[in-house]
């Protein structure tokens, strides 16, 4: 792991951890996704507003390590406004980001801070669970009744 980005993983993951500008339940939310994960006991309920196929407003609240509260907070942030089709290669991007296995280095395939932070779990595979905790309940999602 680069120096960048093992700086980026011990800030952002930080400071993101704390962000409590998306935290909370939201009572107009249309969909609402369960994130758990029961081998570490991490759960988040993720509310989401989705008016016209467009994520008006995203909303988190649970309870987990810092990796998987920090990556919630920066999903809930990053697809405000994104319609439905253009988050499902956003989270593939994400996913790419913390694939050990990817050939492509974490700064061809972001500039976004927020998110190159979490290209460190490459190097810690067991806290890649945590980093895509509420991202993989996201595509599932999509993949099954939000996309209907």
């Amino acid at each position: 792991m680069n120096d960048r980005i093992k700086a980026l993983y011990q800030s952002h993951i930080l400071v993101n951890a704390k962000d409590t500008s998306h935290q909370g339940k939201l009572e107009d939310a249309t969909h609402v996704l369960e994130a758990y994960n029961p081998m570490c006991g991490d759960q988040y309920t993720v509310s989401l507003k989705i008016v016209d196929d467009v994520i008006e407003k995203a909303t988190f609240d649970g309870f987990g390590c810092a990796i998987s509260k920090a990556s919630t907070a920066v999903l809930t942030k990053q697809i405000e406004g994104k319609t439905l089709v253009e988050i499902k290669p956003f989270i593939e991007l994400f996913h790419e980001l913390v694939n050990e296995l990817s050939d492509q280095s974490p700064e061809s395939l972001t500039s976004d801070e927020d998110l190159l932070a979490f290209a460190a779990a490459r190097e810690f595979p067991e806290r890649k669970v945590c980093a895509t905790l509420s991202w993989e309940e996201l595509l599932l999602s999509l993949r099954g009744s939000m996309m209907k």
